[in-house]
C-alpha cells in the first residue's frame, strides 16, 4: 500500500496509528519519501488532507484505523465530497473472515465501508491482498480523470500482514475527457451573437487549472464573471471583469437576470448558493444557458441547459477561444451599472466589518492562503474578502461546518510551506479542533490563528432572535485563549482593539511557529430572512 502511494507521488499522509493499521505504519517507518503527519484526532487528519488538496490541487491522503478511527473521518469527507476535493482515506478493517458477521470483534463497525458510500466517489473493501496496489493506484487515476472527490478504501487487518505478489503500474495515468468540438462550435455561435453574455465560473475551472483561459474568454466576450465560492480566484477580484460571488444577490442577481447568454463552466449550481438565504436564481425562457462541466450528472439537476457540454473546463475554454477568433464580442453591457452592483453592500455591512476585511487583505501577501471557518466575519468574507489567486481562499461551503479552519490550515501550510497561511475562526469553531494546535506546534508550522471572540455562537444567536424573538444555549464559557496557546507551546496574544491588529498580524506573520491572535469582537452575519 505504501509503495503504491509512493509511486503516485504522495509526499505527505495524515493520520493516527491504531492496533489494526500498524503494518501500514511500519511500512511508512521503513521509507523516507512520504512524510507522515500525526494528527490528534482523525477528523483533524481528514480536514488536514482536505486543506492540503484544496491549497495545492494534489490529493490528500489519510490513514486511520478500524471502526471509530475510520468513522471519525466522515464529517470531513462530507465537506470534501461537496467541495469536489481529491482525498483518499485508507482505513483498516477487522479481519476479512469476520466482516459482516456482527460478532463483536475489536473496533467492529458492521460492514464499515457502507458508512462511506454516500459521501465518496468510490468506497470499497479490498478482499484480496493482491488488489491493494491496483486499488490505490486506481483511486489516483480517478482523481486525474474525473470529477475529484473523496475515495475510501478499507483493508482488512489480516491482509495487511499477508505476503502477496503484485505489481505497480506506471504512475500519472488518466486524463480528463475533452469536449465535443461540435458542441463547442454551437456554444461559440450563441456567444458570438450575445449582447449581454455572462460567465459563471465554479470550482471546476480551478481544478482544470484554467486561470489563463477563463479571464481571456471574459475579455474576448467582454463579459462579466460571477464566481462560485469554490471558484474564487480564477480571475483576480481586483480585475474589472469580475462582478461578484454567486450567492451575493446584491452583486449578481440583477446581472444574471439581464444576461441573454449565460455560460456556466465547472459549476454545479449548489442549492445552498442559488436557493439560499439571499439569491433565488432562475432562468427565463428567452435566456440561453450553456452549461459545461466534467460531470454529466450535474447538467440539468436544477436548471435544464439550452446546451449541455461534458468535458474538461480548460479544454472547453480553449476550444471556445479558438472558435470565437480574435475579434471582440458585441457586448452591450453598461459597465458603470455593473460597477454599482459590484460595489453594493448590505445595510448591515458595518465599517467594523469593512475595516477587519481590509486589515486582513492589506496585511497579507497576494498569494497568502486564507482558511475560513464559520463565524460572523467569515460569512462576510465569503463575498467581500478580495481573493487574488486560485486556491488561496479555503472555505467549507459544502458542509458549512465548524472546526474546519484549524486543521485545514495545517494541511495547506504543509502543502505550500513558503506561503503565508492564516486561519480565521470564531471562538466556538476554534474549540471544535483546538487539539490540532498541538500538531502545528509539533511540526513547527508558521500559521496565524485569528480567533474572533464574541463569547457565543454568534450566528446562532442572531438566527434565534430573528426567527423566534429570543435566544439561549448559544452563550459560551471560554478559556483564556492566549494562555491556552502558550500551554500548547505556541505564541498567544490578545489584541484588544481592531486598530491594533495590523501591527500584531505583521509580527505574527514573521514568527517562525504558530501564533494565536485573539480579537474580542461581535459581528452579525449578512443573511436576510
Amino acid at each position: 500500500m505504501v509503495e503504491a502511494l509512493r509511486a503516485e507521488g504522495v509526499r505527505h499522509a495524515f493520520g493516527i496509528p491504531g492496533v489494526h493499521n500498524l503494518a501500514i505504519y511500519d511500512a511508512l517507518l521503513r521509507q523516507s519519501d512520504i512524510t507522515h503527519i500525526l494528527a490528534r484526532h482523525e477528523q483533524g487528519a481528514a480536514f488536514m488532507a482536505d486543506g492540503y488538496a484544496r491549497a495545492s490541487g494534489r490529493p490528500g491522503v489519510v490513514i486511520v484505523t478500524t471502526g471509530p478511527g475510520a468513522t471519525n473521518t466522515l464529517t470531513p469527507l462530507v465537506e470534501s465530497y461537496a467541495g469536489s476535493q481529491p482525498v483518499l482515506v485508507v482505513m483498516s478493517d477487522i479481519a476479512e473472515p469476520l466482516i459482516g458477521k456482527d460478532l463483536g470483534a475489536l473496533h467492529e463497525a458492521p460492514n464499515q465501508i457502507d458508512c462511506f458510500k454516500p459521501v465518496c466517489r468510490w468506497a470499497e473493501t479490498i478482499r484480496d491482498g493482491r488488489a491493494i496496489p491496483g486499488a490505490v493506484q486506481g483511486a489516483f487515476h480517478l482523481f486525474r480523470a474525473g470529477r475529484p472527490g473523496p475515495i475510501a478504501l478499507s483493508i482488512p487487518t489480516d491482509l495487511l500482514t499477508s505476503p502477496i505478489e503484485a505489481q505497480l503500474t506506471p504512475g500519472a495515468s488518466g486524463r480528463r475527457p475533452p469536449c465535443d468540438p461540435g458542441l463547442i462550435e454551437k456554444a461559440a455561435q450563441d456567444l458570438r451573437r450575445a449582447k449581454r453574455p455572462l460567465i459563471i465560473s465554479g470550482g471546476g475551472t480551478i481544478s482544470a487549472e484554467a486561470s489563463a483561459e477563463l479571464p481571456a474568454l471574459a475579455r474576448r466576450l467582454r463579459a462579466p464573471v460571477v464566481t462560485t465560492v469554490m471558484g474564487r480566484g480564477i480571475i483576480p477580484e481586483s480585475d474589472p471583469f469580475w462582478l461578484g460571488v454567486l450567492p451575493n444577490r446584491r452583486a449578481t442577481q440583477a446581472a444574471l437576470e439581464a444576461a441573454d447568454v449565460v455560460l456556466a463552466v465547472g459549476c454545479r449550481f449548489a442549492h445552498r448558493s442559488v436557493k439560499g438565504l439571499l439569491l433565488n436564481l432562475s432562468f427565463s425562457p428567452d435566456q440561453t444557458l450553456i452549461h459545461l462541466d466534467l460531470d454529466a450528472t450535474v447538467l440539468g439537476k436544477l436548471y435544464p441547459p439550452t446546451l449541455g457540454i461534458v468535458g474538461d473546463a480548460r479544454n472547453g475554454l480553449c476550444g471556445l477561444l479558438n472558435a470565437l477568433g480574435p475579434e471582440p464580442g458585441i457586448s452591450e453591457w453598461d459597465w458603470s451599472w455593473l460597477g454599482g452592483l459590484r460595489a453594493a453592500r448590505a445595510p448591515r455591512y458595518t465599517p467594523t466589518v469593512d475595516r477587519l476585511i481590509q486589515v486582513l487583505r492589506q496585511g497579507l501577501a497576494p498569494d497568502a492562503i486564507v482558511v475560513n471557518d464559520q463565524t460572523g466575519i467569515n460569512y462576510w468574507m465569503e463575498w467581500h474578502f478580495p481573493v487574488l489567486g486560485p486556491r488561496t481562499f479555503l472555505y467549507p461551503v459544502g458542509s458549512a461546518t465548524l472546526g474546519y479552519a484549524v486543521p485545514a490550515a495545517i494541511g495547506a501550510k504543509l502543502a505550500l510551506p513558503a506561503r503565508q497561511v492564516i486561519a480565521v475562526v470564531g471562538d466556538g469553531g476554534f474549540l471544535f479542533s483546538v487539539n490540532e494546535l498541538a500538531t502545528a506546534v509539533k511540526y513547527g508550522l508558521a500559521i496565524v490563528f485569528l480567533v474572533v471572540n464574541d463569547g457565543r455562537y454568534g450566528a446562532i444567536k442572531w438566527l434565534q432572535e430573528a426567527l423566534f424573538g429570543r435566544w439561549g444555549e448559544a452563550d459560551l464559557t471560554n478559556p483564556d485563549f492566549p494562555a491556552l496557546a502558550q500551554a500548547f507551546g505556541a505564541e498567544g496574544q490578545r489584541v484588544e482593539r481592531l486598530d491594533d491588529l495590523p501591527q500584531a498580524l505583521d509580527k505574527a506573520l514573521g514568527h517562525p511557529g504558530p501564533v494565536l491572535l485573539e480579537l474580542p469582537l461581535a459581528i452579525d452575519p449578512p443573511w436576510e430572512l
